[in-house]
């Protein structure tokens, strides 16, 4: 069984901006150059969009950039907070040593010591 076609009644679908029937060879062979070269031109886009390492590189930078327009501020909080621990260090040593001394002083009499003992406990 075979089936006839007749192609003089075949309908060619029309693609924007691409007429059905081309005039001459050399517009034709400049559609296809035109076609070829927005062709390449989406491949590379593509491309750029999924370069990983390229994308890293670029967020990198901008988050570089960016600790660099706020170098001052992060600097001013880095050395508050440091400056707030170095403070509780040196108060807490303090208070240690004043303990101790309490404690331990043997010119003070035995009711300031055990209330320096109940306190540090």
């Amino acid at each position: 069984m075979s089936v006839s076609r007749d192609t003089r009644e075949a309908e060619v679908p029309s693609t924007p901006g691409i007429p059905t029937d081309p005039e001459t060879p050399a517009e034709l062979r400049e559609r296809i150059e035109r076609t070829r070269q927005e062709l390449g031109d989406t491949i590379e886009e593509l491309a750029a969009r999924a370069d990983v390492k390229a994308l890293a590189q670029r967020k990198a930078s901008d988050a570089v950039r960016a600790g660099r327009r706020n170098a001052v501020p992060l600097a001013a909080a880095g050395g508050a907070v440091l400056a707030a621990v170095v403070a509780v260090l040196v108060l807490r040593g303090r208070r240690a040593r004043r303990q101790r001394y309490l404690r331990h002083d043997p010119r003070l009499p035995v009711s300031v010591r055990r209330l320096a003992e109940r306190m540090a406990a």
